[in-house]
């Protein structure tokens, strides 16, 4: 047990190192992102259009936990420090900021349900309008409130500084924090995007059109026309990379066109230092929000697409699935009613000793036929009602010779025999074996005639007639027995008319089957 508790202990004191570590981290790197948000300061030394401690600290307050809140306002105090700011107000700033921080991510994930993949529109509205217009009030209320208290800010400017301070905020927010975001998060992997072609296909064709926007090497006139080059490229990614590869992209071109502004090359750069700032937030701005909506408008239908074909397969198997039990329902009542039937009558035949070896033999044959009937109607669904029909006559035919019977068969050219399904089909072909059945067992004849044809008002309904030439209703048989009754059950199936009529010499099976569906389709088709 000892070296499981060592494990159990050492495992625990990690745990507790790690957290003073990470807010130490948090702490320089806020430190880091200030001080380089201070170099292109735009009021006395304290108020910038771009503040990345901002986007930082939200970031990681969402990616790690609230409880980091310690090194936002350590690496605040500590910036503050470095700039010479007063004790009081440096810690008011750093109060502020920190606020800013935690009510903005602690809103955005549990009441907003944030989630940092920003795959979906919702989370980026959530990141802009919570976190980037909302949350950012209270660092520049705070801010610029202890500051026109102190003195540092005259009252006649202390709503244009605490607009530069929000706008500052915002800035780094748009800038900063979906790149870090989808550092950890967000689709496709890493490794995927790296060895995508097609990212580095867009990131070369953004790195030359970044050097020619803001390399200072074009026209004022050109380069005012070509700070627009990189905005095919973001198209791009928004549309075939991903949110995580369309950020990268969008923040290279931030990056560049900072960059190059604080070093007075490109359109954005001007004779005034504070312009040039206005000038490069707003298209920093607007250019990272509007990919990264983009991308993620493309994420969202992308996901609803893959969605919508997980239903589509799913319901395909269950129809598959409800169609093979259907199947196999019909095999086993084809079986019991035909195959099953005729071995009962075989057996009974044997165990009463009243059949002689050539009924046992016929017996036997008919069951083979009838297997083979079943058989034939288990292949393919592709299999057309005439094709089954070709298959029962010629395994009628031997057996109505056996028995010493002529068979007359007739189908129609115009019987509409591809309206029926195997189901339906089968339904029929089931019809004629038990009527033909009847005949050979009871009749008597000598002929039997089946015909297959519309009915004399057109294609809305198939006639099939089962008629025979021997001596009709069977004398001192009850009307109706089992054949009579499958007969009857598989007609009410179909939504047929069943009709058993006597005829001039022997009986008639009169079947009248609608097909008024099939006749509509035809119609539409033709037309």
């Amino acid at each position: 047990m000892k070296p499981v508790l060592l494990s159990t202990e050492v495992r625990t004191n990690s745990k507790r190192m790690q957290y003073p570590i990470q807010i130490v981290i948090l702490a320089l790197l806020y430190v880091a992102g200030g001080w380089l948000g201070l170099s292109v300061a735009v009021h006395s030394e304290h108020v910038t259009l771009i503040w990345p401690p901002t986007g930082l600290s939200i970031a990681a307050l969402i990616l790690y936990g609230w409880r980091l809140w310690p090194g936002v306002l350590l690496g605040c105090l500590t910036l503050n420090a470095l700039t010479e700011i007063s004790f009081p107000i440096g810690l008011a700033i750093a109060i502020g900021n920190t606020l800013e921080a935690l009510v903005g991510s602690l809103v955005m994930v549990h009441y907003f349900f944030f989630r940092p993949t920003l795959a979906r529109v919702r989370d980026v509205v959530v990141l802009l309008v919570v976190g980037g217009v909302c949350a950012t009030i209270i660092s520049a209320g705070v801010g610029v409130t202890a500051m026109w208290l102190a003195g540092n800010v005259a009252s006649n400017a202390y709503f244009s500084v605490m607009l530069i301070w929000w706008l500052g905020n915002l800035g780094g927010l748009v800038a900063l924090t979906p790149f870090l975001l989808l550092l950890r998060t967000g689709s496709p992997a890493w490794s995927s995007l790296l060895r995508d072609p097609e990212f580095w296909i867009v990131t070369s064709l953004l790195a030359i059109s970044c050097l020619v926007a803001f390399g200072g090497i074009a026209t004022d006139a050109a380069e005012r026309m070509a700070m627009q080059l990189p905005l095919p490229c973001l198209a791009w990614a928004g549309v075939r990379l991903g949110t995580r590869g369309t950020v990268v992209i969008s923040f290279s071109t931030i990056a560049i066109a900072a960059t190059a502004t604080a070093q007075g090359l490109g359109p954005l750069a001007t004779a005034d230092p504070q312009a040039s700032m206005t000038i490069l937030w707003s298209y920093g701005v607007g250019l990272g929000a509007t990919a990264l909506t983009l991308a993620a408008a493309v994420a969202q239908r992308n996901s609803a697409e893959d969605r919508h074909q997980l239903e589509v397969a799913e319901r395909e198997r269950i129809e598959r699935q409800h169609l093979l039990l259907h199947e196999r329902e019909r095999i086993m009542r084809e079986m019991h009613d035909g195959l099953g039937g005729q071995l009962v009558s075989v057996l009974s035949m044997v165990q009463r000793g009243q059949a002689s070896n050539d009924e046992v033999a016929e017996a036997l044959r008919r069951s083979l036929d009838d297997m083979r009937i079943v058989i034939d109607s288990l292949e393919t669904r592709e299999s057309s009602f005439q094709e089954l029909l070709g298959k029962l006559r010629a395994r009628l035919e031997p057996l109505l010779r056996r028995n010493g019977l002529d068979l007359h068969w007739r189908i129609d050219d115009g019987a509409a025999l591809d309206a029926f399904d195997p189901e339906k089909a089968m339904h029929c072909v089931r019809i004629i074996q038990e009527a033909t059945a009847n005949v050979i067992q009871h009749a008597r004849a000598t002929k039997i005639k089946i015909e297959i044809s519309p009915a004399d008002e057109g294609a809305e309904a198939l006639i099939i007639e089962i008629c025979d030439d021997g001596i009709g209703s069977i004398p001192g048989s009850p009307p109706g027995g089992r054949g009579t009754r499958n007969m009857a059950e598989r007609a009410h199936a179909l939504g047929a008319t069943l009709d058993i009529d006597p005829a001039k010499s022997g009986r008639c099976v009169h079947l009248s089957i609608p097909i008024v569906a099939q006749s509509a389709g035809d119609a539409n088709s033709s037309g």
